[in-house]
């Protein structure tokens, strides 16, 4: 079976102290402090055998995360850029659905052809996280390519639990392959929800809301946004392909705060003049560029309002507490990725 498949050295940096759970299992609460030197390439590897429990899919699309792009980047120490949750060799790929090839002798809520989308968040059901409901902080957290083999292969056996049936999308659109490909979009939806809804809690009605960041995971805020009925939508872009997208699923006001800020403009203050100094009740931080963000969140938030932090960061991000606390705001990052909180 061919696969994209990634290697690394098991190498702690020097002063870190490993968990017990990392020495047991090998896989790394933060992969930047363990894996290093790492190497990439599409070779053949060992066919998936389902499990009872299990089903065996046919891979019909998969999504490139930034997050599969981080952990091949390295510092100069030859560390993994990704600060994540991670375990190595592995086929890579966690955005992806399947046509159900085969069956596991103990599942009976999936069939031979089915269409499913994975849920890249596999919880055990048993811990204390799990028993409060909080599956992405479930203490035995797998997660496939990142911790056990992903979708980037022709194959994947996985668990039947988390899988989730697309055949009304294959009755709806009448085509597999769009079924597919709407299926591997789920898990950025996915993350932007959680981290908007589930962790932020809505918008107030006539509150405006703010993206930073329209990748996949930003575009689904930016959607997300427009669906639950902000009042002005904006969304901070660079990208013009990105900003043409961000106009077509719901922003008001797309800007490159880059370009804004050399003609002499500052994003918060233009925020605060379109909002009529009622500022942002939800921010979508999903670029991970904190250091340039928060000080746009901390001068334009509104009373009561909200910081959802979604994008990936490594280090630690300064910023100054007082506008959240004099404007009773609350900051929430979706659970499940190891996110740097701002300190």
């Amino acid at each position: 079976m061919r696969a994209f498949y990634v290697e690394a050295d098991w190498a702690p940096r020097p002063g870190y102290a490993l968990s017990s759970r990392e020495m047991e299992t090998r896989r790394a609460l933060r992969g930047n402090s363990i894996f290093r030197n790492m190497r990439s390439s599409v070779t053949d590897r060992p066919f998936p055998q389902a499990g009872d429990d299990e089903v065996l899919l046919k891979i019909g699309a998969a999504g490139i995360c930034g997050t599969d792009v981080h952990l091949l980047r390295m510092d100069d120490d030859k560390y993994t850029k990704y600060n994540g949750h991670s375990r190595y060799p592995i086929i890579t790929g966690h955005e992806f659905s399947g046509t159900v090839a085969e069956v596991g002798k103990k599942v009976n809520t999936l069939k031979k052809g089915d269409l499913v989308a994975v849920e890249s968040m596999h919880w055990c059901g048993e811990c204390d996280a799990c028993r409060r409901g909080m599956f992405n902080q479930c203490r035995n957290l797998d997660e496939p390519g990142l911790t056990f083999d992903g979708g980037f292969a022709e194959f994947a056996a996985i668990k039947a639990k988390h899988c989730y049936l697309l055949n009304d999308l294959r009755e709806h659109y009448g085509d597999d392959r769009v079924a597919l490909e709407q299926g591997a979009m789920i898990e950025p939806v996915g993350v932007a929800y959680n981290g908007l809804f589930v962790c932020g809690g809505l918008v107030r009605p006539g509150g405006h809301a703010a993206v930073f960041g329209a990748g996949p995971v930003g575009l689904s805020a930016v959607a997300l946004l427009r669906t639950c009925g902000s009042a002005k939508l904006f969304c901070f872009e660079t990208a013009p392909e990105r900003q043409r997208l961000a106009k077509e699923l719901g922003a008001d006001y797309v800007v490159d705060p880059i370009a804004m800020e050399k003609e002499g403009g500052k994003p918060a203050e233009y925020l605060l003049d379109m909002t009529r100094g009622q500022g942002i009740s939800i921010f979508a931080e999903c670029a991970g560029a904190n250091p340039a963000t928060y000080p746009v969140m901390e001068g334009a938030i509104a009373i009561g309002g909200k910081t959802c932090q979604i994008g990936h960061r490594t280090g630690k991000t300064e910023i100054d507490m007082f506008r959240f606390m004099w404007n009773a705001a609350a900051n929430s990052s979706p659970p499940g990725r190891d996110i740097d909180q701002p300190s």
